[in-house]
């Protein structure tokens, strides 16, 4: 028979370690291997007001201009995104303008 005080020890360390293996699955489940593509990215964003912008988004293959209010989200113009930087860090080269203007020229409709 085990005594109350070894009870009570091992009851603080499996209750210690609740905490740590919670910490440590939330970093695993992020871990992804190097240079492997984010299925969602945010490559750029233009503010037009206080509260309202314009964000050009890489989702997959394809490249989304999104107007986002604080009360909705609306789908501008949408391409394949092959001609388009593969990573944040590489759209901070190119002008934002710049590839808004590339997606926006072929809709039709699209202000000059």
């Amino acid at each position: 028979m085990a005594s109350p005080a070894w009870s009570l020890l091992m009851l603080l360390v499996v209750m210690a370690l609740i905490p740590l293996v919670l910490w440590a699955l939330k970093r695993l489940q992020n871990l992804r291997p190097a240079g492997a593509p984010r299925p969602l990215e945010l490559a750029g964003q233009l503010a037009l007001g206080p509260r309202e912008r314009v964000v050009l988004v890489r989702l997959n293959q394809r490249m989304l201009v999104l107007g986002v209010t604080p009360q909705q989200v609306t789908l501008l113009a949408e391409d394949a995104a092959a001609g388009f930087p593969a990573s944040a860090s590489a759209a901070a080269g190119h002008a934002f303008a710049g590839v808004l203007g590339a997606l926006t020229a072929a809709r039709p409709g699209a202000p000059r």
